[in-house]
């Protein structure tokens, strides 16, 4: 019967900033106002003012700590782990970069291995390999095609129950018969590294997809198809009211007005933020790779963010769940409240996490500690204060 007592915190609820005292009880939390006697045997962490928050959660990250989840070792995991759950992520979406489907399948069987290791680690995230060729971004191109119904079956059988959403390109051929199937076994389905026209991704909405994969980011909006200005991605998540996004919030890949005019339309209850973190976030490298450590797969890390050597493109970002509230505040103009909204509650419920995300009785005891320069000061996992 473990007891900890959070008090003289900031406690950064969904829609209000309150001074309060908060319990937990083993791994969950017990109450968000307590006021009574400490229970025996009862730790105590003086938050000092600070703002307690839920842990933040991310549902796209490729790497950090200079490993990248592509590398399929444990020992690469569990780095990645520790280097983004000390920046305050207490959940997080391991993502997978286009590649051979074998190395897929290893991912999978390496994930099964790693879970009691990695205690914030919750499903695979599989960004391809069914991309658009034109709007591949950093993917490599001779991984992505259309999805086939033997593949369906391998994902469905090696992932079943750990493969939690996967991002695709709705224009693709044999597109709705993979929706489908997905969506019967409960993965959450995202368009993205799409050509989609808005007449395409209003369909695939139908067809069983509900959310943008980091939008403005190879998600193109209104343009000339032939001789005829068509609506794109943008367009499209915006007329659907149902349909959720996330952006990466580094402050590198979309400018600040752009963000700000996502979340006048959407809602902070319907944009997330992401990192879209790749193996050098949380260290100072200046050369890395995007999956694999092979040449073609090289990246630079220049003014803060990864991009091709060539400079033509971005290749995810540098980012964690720290910077990302640093930015979002800072740069981007959110409160302290709706920053935080948008990196728990929001991602949480966007992937049906019941259990977190919010600071309410019964859930885990996930929690942020942060000062008002909105630097990490501790993070508690499963009520346990690291």
């Amino acid at each position: 019967m473990k007891y900890l007592l959070i008090e003289n915190a900031n406690v950064v609820f969904e829609n209000c900033i309150r001074r309060s005292h908060i319990l937990i009880h083993n791994n969950l939390i017990c109450d968000t106002d307590y006021s009574g006697e400490l229970p025996e045997k009862c730790e105590v962490y003086d938050a000092q003012g600070a703002y307690v928050s839920p842990g933040f959660i991310d549902i796209h990250l490729h790497g950090g700590g200079g490993a990248d989840f592509m590398d399929c070792t444990e020992a690469a995991f569990k780095a990645i782990s520790e280097v983004h759950l000390k920046n305050g992520t207490t959940t997080m979406v391991p993502t997978a970069v286009s590649s051979d489907f074998s190395d897929i399948i290893k991912l999978c069987d390496v994930y099964r291995k790693c879970m009691s290791a990695c205690p914030n680690f919750y499903g695979i995230h599989l960004e391809g390999p069914y991309l658009s060729v034109a709007m591949k971004g950093a993917h490599n191109e001779k991984y992505l095609h259309s999805p086939t119904t033997e593949e369906c079956e391998l994902l469905l059988t090696h992932g079943r129950g750990i493969i939690k959403r996967i991002t695709a390109a709705p224009e693709l051929d044999n597109m709705e018969f993979f929706a489908k199937k997905m969506c019967d076994n409960g993965i959450h389905l995202s368009v993205g590294h799409s050509d989609a026209t808005s007449e395409v991704a209003l369909k695939a909405f139908d067809n069983g997809f509900s959310h943008i994969t980091h939008l403005y980011n190879v998600t193109p909006g209104v343009r000339k198809v032939g001789q005829q200005v068509k609506a794109g991605i943008v367009e499209a998540a915006y007329l659907n009211d149902d349909v959720t996004v996330e952006l990466i919030a580094d402050g590198k890949h979309v400018a600040a007005d752009a963000f700000r005019l996502a979340v006048k339309i959407k809602g902070t209850d319907k944009v997330c933020m992401v990192s879209d973190a790749l193996r050098p976030a949380g260290t100072d490298e200046k050369i890395s790779y995007l999956g694999e450590k092979i040449p073609e797969n090289l990246v630079i890390i220049e003014d803060g963010v990864a991009k091709l050597p060539d400079r033509t493109r971005f290749a995810g970002s540098v980012a964690t769940s720290a910077m990302m509230l640093h930015q979002g505040v800072k740069l981007f103009g959110f409160s302290v409240c709706d920053a935080v909204r948008m990196m728990t509650s929001t991602p949480a419920r966007i992937l049906g996490m019941s259990d977190r995300g919010s600071l309410h009785r019964g859930k885990l005891a996930d929690l942020c500690v942060f000062g008002e320069d909105l630097e990490i000061r501790a993070v508690i996992k499963n009520g346990k204060v690291l």
